[in-house]
């Protein structure tokens, strides 16, 4: 499939144009190109140009490395999946950071996430005004261009309800008319859900199937995200309805080898929607410390050197838990663990510093996760713990942190196992069990014969782990507190943090993100913070 950002002209100049473009009265500047404002939103070459410019804007979250890259992992750090070992994102899973009004974590990681939805919001209701309002334009033309922006704003305010439960929608832009109007309450879950629906309604009946451009919102995401929305409102026939149609319209399969789900560019027939990277092409993006984060240094081990074989270079300052390396290890066949998905195992590989009795191959084996001894297991979590390989980018240097890798936001899989809750809430648990087992034996694991809640997130959890997806599936479960309580952190490991046992701090109030005080001061004097903070 072509790339996104390929052949496409004046990329360098979206993000500016956008930020002028609630401010055209107020400039004066002398126009040195053909792109402009009036260009952007009144033109059809300009508003296609703004759609690329949606995409490249909501990328930028991943691309943030202050705070040693942690912002673009803050959903995946609070599930119950995780253990943070180590630096600013492992303040965010013990709950040092996000958990009280004012923190730095609220301020800066928190605030990101809503400036940045906002912003996006903003951007898509320009376009979506602008292409209404232009005539002369090819009618399917006009309609893609405005399902890509509604589909867009639809994926933003259904993160930002999820994650701050008290939010505001808009579908005007910011104009100097509007700039200092101030929202006073939230929006009812009636207004937002209804717009969701709306938007993504559109979105389905306007978008094909598939893109040649890789990277663009098309019917089949439409679909899902429609899915997911309707997964929280409780209408499992909708969510049913949606995830069939996805499954059986052809357009999409699983990789046969779960090898090969995140290898290279990601542009294959199980990604719905992911976030893309193009090296060395002007704007093409910048870098990412996801797996650097998220793989163990074992580097730091005798016999070891940085490769990409050994998941390339690591800080583990977030990853697996012993309760999601369980679920994996239930079945000794499942190739999750195999080093594709996740890495179960690092190899000796450095004859200059072999220990005695080690050969080159053998796994490494040198810690003791389950020793009294603090220093013993700090190691083991440091050099050895299994790590996530699904933000690995294969052309990096091994021993350099800085990835260049697309981000896969949904998949084929999450949609049957989305369609596998819904067909068994809405009582067909043969449809259930054979979404879930589609995704079980590609994994080479054994079919079950029963199905509930439980082997929803179990097998969630196997296959979804670190995608950013278990917090929100917990959270409109109902069941957020209770997992957290039960599997946040590792044992040994949560008793020497200087903040607390995280399992033992978190409160039901946390599942509602704190709004950060700087966002609360810009909105009218009685806007609802969320409740508990």
């Amino acid at each position: 499939m072509k790339n996104l950002f390929k052949n496409r002209k004046c990329i360098l100049l979206i993000c500016t144009l956008f930020i002028l473009g609630s401010c055209q009265e107020f400039l004066e500047d002398e126009l040195l190109s053909e792109t402009s404002v009036n260009f952007l939103y009144s033109t059809p070459e300009g508003l296609e140009t703004g759609v690329i410019g949606l995409y490249t804007l909501n990328r930028g979250l991943y691309e943030q490395t202050f705070w040693n890259g942690a912002i673009p992992l803050i959903v995946q750090s609070k599930s119950d999946l995780v253990f943070g070992r180590g630096g600013e994102i492992s303040l965010f899973s013990r709950l040092a950071w996000g958990a009280t009004l004012g923190d730095t974590g609220v301020n800066g990681g928190h605030g990101n996430y809503w400036t940045h939805y906002y912003k996006l919001v903003d951007r898509a209701n320009g376009i979506i005004k602008g292409a209404e309002n232009l005539t002369g334009i090819d009618k399917a033309q006009k309609n893609r261009i405005i399902a890509e922006a509604k589909c867009m704003r639809a994926n933003s305010y259904f993160t930002l309800y999820r994650l701050f439960n008290n939010i505001f929608i808009s579908t005007e832009p910011t104009t100097p008319e509007n700039a200092f109007d101030k929202p006073d309450n939230k929006s009812s879950e009636e207004e937002i859900f209804a717009l969701l629906r709306s938007d993504l309604d559109f979105a389905i009946a306007n978008l094909e199937w598939t893109t040649p451009e890789f990277g663009r919102f098309t019917q089949a995401s439409a679909r899902h995200i429609r899915a997911k929305v309707a997964m929280w409102e409780g209408d499992w026939s909708e969510a049913a309805a949606q995830t069939d149609a996805i499954i059986n319209n052809g357009s999409y399969s699983l990789e046969p080898n779960t090898a090969e789900v995140f290898k290279g560019g990601l542009s294959r027939n199980e990604t719905l929607f992911a976030i893309q990277y193009e090296r060395d092409v002007i704007g093409g993006g910048g870098r990412n410390f996801m797996n650097w984060s998220s793989v163990a240094n074992c580097a730091l081990a005798p016999g070891v050197l940085k490769s990409l074989e050994n998941g390339g270079s690591g800080a583990a300052f977030m990853t697996l838990n012993k309760y999601v390396r369980n679920l994996l290890t239930e079945d000794p066949n499942d190739t999750r663990t195999k080093n594709t998905y996740y890495i179960f195992q690092y190899f000796f590989n450095d004859p200059a510093t072999l220990p005695a009795g080690k050969n080159i191959g053998d796994p490494l084996d040198l810690y003791d996760e389950n020793s009294t001894d603090r220093n013993e297991f700090t190691r083991f979590y440091q050099r050895q713990n299994p790590g996530v390989l699904k933000f690995l980018d294969e052309e990096a240097e091994p021993t350099d942190r800085n990835h260049i890798k697309n981000i896969m936001v949904y998949r084929l899989a999450e949609t049957y196992l989305i369609g596998a809750e819904a067909h068994m809430r809405s009582g067909n648990n043969a449809k259930a069990l054979e979404y879930i087992n589609i995704v079980r034996n590609r994994s080479n694991t054994a079919s079950i014969s029963t199905i509930d809640q439980e082997a929803i997130l179990d097998e969630r959890a196997r296959e979804l782990a670190f995608e950013g997806q278990r917090w929100y599936t917990l959270k409109r479960m109902g069941v957020l507190l209770e997992y957290l309580q039960d599997h946040m952190g590792n044992d040994n490991y949560n008793q020497t943090y200087a903040t607390g046992d995280p399992r033992l701090l978190i409160q039901e109030h946390m599942k509602n993100w704190v709004i950060p005080e700087a966002q609360i001061n810009l909105l009218g004097p009685n806007y609802p913070q969320n409740d508990g903070y």
